[in-house]
This record gives structure tokens, sequence and C-alpha cells, in this order.
């Protein structure tokens, strides 16, 4: 292995070889064109290099900057006469207007390096990675391009953590474009990253067409947009987990897509241990759709948690073990196609008085009593709490409780809850005490009406039947969202105080 060096007192020059500081080059773009292939560092010192042309190392290069404390970094800013295309959808033709470049590549690793271009020309991105596999970007800064931070497409086994992305598409070419934008990549994981957008319209992520993926321990801040957008293309085991977002998590598919078992996973999505707070918090439909295990507290108005908009989808959507706060409009919603096998199952819900914008907790459409655009609705071990302020209803009055089974809840102010087989206005005594969700919405005790009053509908549960609700009266600590959550909002802090040491 042999360690090159890029100083900002460098000379990008044929009469040095790169190999000291005092033989040092001058830029990254020049020292990638020279360090061959293979088991080679690029070193960058400390300081910041005006970058004119796009990098392009060689498979098997580590580019390695200086850690980013106390001022002491490495930083690449893009030159402001960097020439841009009008439009940058068309990757093939742009890649000449970002930073880096990896294609057709294997086995590199950029790290500790903050990536940037200037407010007042911003250029399309940071690093681009297409074909390539074996690529690993982390604890990097990326801030201020118009187009997206991390491109990556059509590419194996990414590792994307540790990184800061701020402001990274904050132009609009007639679509939205993610500050992580992927398309077509396959067992990679994109975790422990703080995505923050206040100029443009970028999301958080969009990609499309994934395959054993894990979008994990991310925190998405956003002041509009979609945290995580994947529309669209057949998905299979995608994971999203211990994220926290404030935006909508997007995830339609209108007609049924592929069957994810055809390719050995349960799931085309599984979201679950995350704390979001958009009141539009799930869009779908989406088949082979898990979502289980999260923290929902609604902070803002004017959206349904899970929404169904047309299209043909049979399912299955299970949405079990998640506790929802304040809910605006309602819980399940669909306005138009056709929706078949939807499950949920054993979830705390809070309803809140929402004024004339309140909905049913299951709203659907039943046209006519005889359509076939809802079918095998399955309601079990649920708590639906709605306050007297408002009681709200379960379904719509149109003939919709005929296509919907709801059996072995709890219904506190439902005014047209089922009773056979249901349990209504008894309060579900829970702990209501200490940290959201746990142990506030815990079975208070042993005698709680919730302990073992559900159904078996093939979950694991504690003691003679499963209890009803999100939690088990008896199980230890679940790892709960809020442990995730400070994990994720300290590494966001120490980024914010880094980046703060560097400007």
């Amino acid at each position: 292995m042999v360690t090159y060096y890029v100083s900002v007192t460098g000379v990008d020059s044929e009469e040095r070889d790169g190999l000291s500081w005092e033989t040092a080059w001058n830029s990254l773009a020049y020292a990638s064109d020279r360090v061959p292939q293979g088991e080679n560092t690029i070193q960058l010192g400390a300081g910041t290099f005006i970058a004119t042309e796009t990098a392009r190392p060689k498979s098997g290069v580590t580019i390695v900057g200086v850690e980013q404390v106390r001022g002491n970094s490495t930083q690449i800013t893009a030159s402001p006469d960097w020439p841009l295309s009008d439009s940058p959808r068309n990757a093939n033709s742009i890649l000449n207007e970002y930073l880096i470049v990896l294609q057709n590549a294997q086995d590199i690793t950029i790290r500790d390096v903050l990536l940037a271009s200037n407010p007042e020309h911003r250029i399309t991105g940071a690093v681009y990675v297409s074909h390539s596999e074996n690529i690993a970007l982390h604890n990097l800064i990326v801030k201020d391009f118009r187009w997206t931070g991390l491109q990556l497409e059509r590419s194996n086994n990414l590792k994307i953590f540790n990184n800061y992305i701020e402001n990274a598409s904050a132009e609009k070419f007639g679509i939205n474009n993610g500050l992580i934008r992927t398309r077509f990549i396959q067992h990679s994981q994109i975790h422990n990253n703080t995505i923050l957008s206040t100029v443009g319209q970028g999301f958080g992520y969009k990609g499309g067409g994934h395959e054993n993926v894990k979008i994990h321990h991310n925190s998405f801040t956003l002041d509009r947009g979609f945290a995580i957008e994947i529309a669209h293309e057949n998905e299979f085991g995608v994971e999203i987990a211990y994220n926290s977002a404030n935006q909508t998590i997007s995830i339609p598919k209108s007609r049924q897509g592929a069957n994810p078992g055809k390719r050995g996973y349960d799931y085309s999505f599984w979201i679950h241990h995350n704390f979001l707070t958009d009141s539009y918090t799930i869009e779908g439909p989406r088949n082979h759709l898990r979502l289980s295990h999260n923290y929902i507290r609604i902070d803002n108005t004017g959206g349904n948690v899970y929404t169904h908009h047309g299209g043909v989808n049979r399912g299955p959507v299970w949405i079990h073990h998640n506790v929802i706060e304040n809910v605006d409009r309602g819980l399940v919603w669909m306005n138009r196609g056709r929706s078949k096998n939807i499950y949920v199952y054993n979830n705390t819900v809070t309803l809140s008085d929402a004024g004339t914008r309140a909905g049913a907790i299951l709203s659907a459409p039943n046209r006519g009593g005889r359509s076939k655009n809802l079918h095998n609705w399955i309601v079990q071990n649920n708590i639906f709490i709605a306050p007297e302020s408002q009681p709200r209803k379960l379904f719509r009055e149109n003939g919709t409780a005929r296509k919907i089974t709801a059996t072995d809840n709890i219904f506190v102010n439902i005014t047209n809850a089922p009773t056979r087989k249901n349990y209504v206005d008894v309060g579900p005594e829970l702990v209501g005490d200490g940290d959201r969700p746990w142990p506030f919405y815990a079975p208070a005790d042993e005698d709680s009406p919730v302990v073992d009053s559900g159904v078996d509908i093939g979950l694991p549960f504690l003691g003679s039947a499963p209890d009803i609700g999100a939690y088990e009266f008896g199980q230890e600590q679940p790892l709960p969202v809020g442990l995730s959550l400070f994990g994720i909002l300290l590494a966001a802090t120490i980024y914010i105080k880094l980046f703060k040491l560097n400007h």
C-alpha cells in the first residue's frame, strides 16, 4: 500500500511524485488521475481546496481528509466558475458537474472531507456512483448543491454512513430530487446520516428499484417535501428503521407490485421503530408492506396515517404494534381504487379533536355495497381512544362495516363501534406516566382490561392470550424509539457543532 499526498500548498506537476508532503500535489482530480489502481491512499491535507474539475479515483483507492475537529479540516469547494448545463436530469451527460465520480469502480472509500459548492453558484452534486461495488462514503459533510448530494446508481454493497448532508438539492428541474438519490442499488446500507433541508424542495432520500437495502438510524429534517420517496418501482426487502423524520415516507405503487417472496424476502418494505411526526405519515398503496413498532406522534394537521391513493392493490399490508398519537383525520384512508388484505393489529391509537377535518378511523368507500373495491380488512387487538370533545366513527356510514372485521378491540368514545367481541368505553388502564411511548402506553398492571384480552393473530405474545394494544404486560422494556432517536439527535448535534467549527 502506498500513500500519496495532496496539499493546499502543493503543485500539480509531473515533476512531483506526491509521495510526501514536500512533493505533494494540489488537487484531488490530479491525484486521482495519477494514483494507480489498488490498495493505495490519497491523503488530503487540511485547508480549503478550490476544485475546477471532477476527480475520478480508481478502484481500490482510499481518499482520506483531516478529521473534522477544531477547525482543522479538509474542504473541497467547487470553483465559482465551474461550467454547468441547463439541466442536471440526464446524469450521463453531466458527469463533469460532480466533484467526484466513481464509475465501474470497486473497493473505494472516501471519508473525513467537506464537499461543497458556492450557494451563489451551486454545481450539480458532490459524489456520483454508478455500476460500482463495495463503495464506502462516510464522515463527510456535504452541502450546497443544486440537484443532489450523493447520487448512487446500479451499484452493490454500498455503505453510506455518518454523513451530514445539508441543502444538497436546492433547485427543482421539473421534478424534485433527493439530497441522497439512488436508483437500482442492492445489498446496501444507508445509516446514521443527518439530512437537513431548508433551501429548495428536495426530498431527504429519493430512490427506486432496491433489493436488500437498509435505511436506518438517519435523521430527516426538512421544511417541505418527503423525508423518503421510493415510488413506482418494484422493491424487494427494503428496511426503513430507527429513523426520525418530520415529513412523509412516500412508497406508492398503484398496481400490485412483484411478490418479494419470489426473491426470498418477506416484505417489499418493513418500516419499523421509527419516530415520525407528519400527519400524512405513510403514502401508499404498497403491497407486502409491514408497518410496525413505530412511534408516530403527529405534530401537524390535515393528514391520514396510511393512505391508499387509487389503483388495484391486493396487499397484504400489516399495520401492527405501533403507538400513534394525536391522529388528525384518520388511521387508514382509501379514496378510490381497490384495497384488499389490510391487517391492523395491536396498535395503541389516540385521536385529536380535529374539528371539520375529522374523519373515520378506517375511512374507505363502499360504493353500492357490492363493489369489490374493499375486501378483507381485519382489525383486532387495538386500542382506539377519541377525545370526549369529539367522538369519532370507526367506519364511514356507507356499508363499510360489512367489509371490515373488527373484533377484540378497546374503543373509547367511538360512536359506531361494533359491540360484539369488543370492549366499548372501557378504560384501558395504561401506565399514563413516564416516557412516551414506553412506559406511558404499557398496561398499568395485571388487572388492566387489556391483559390477555386479545386474540391470537400469529404474532408473539406473553401470557395466556395476546394483550390489547402495542405492549404486552410483563415484557422487558423494548428497544424504544426514544433511545435510537437520542443517538440520532446526538449525531446531528455533533455534526452541526463540527460544521460551525469549520466555518
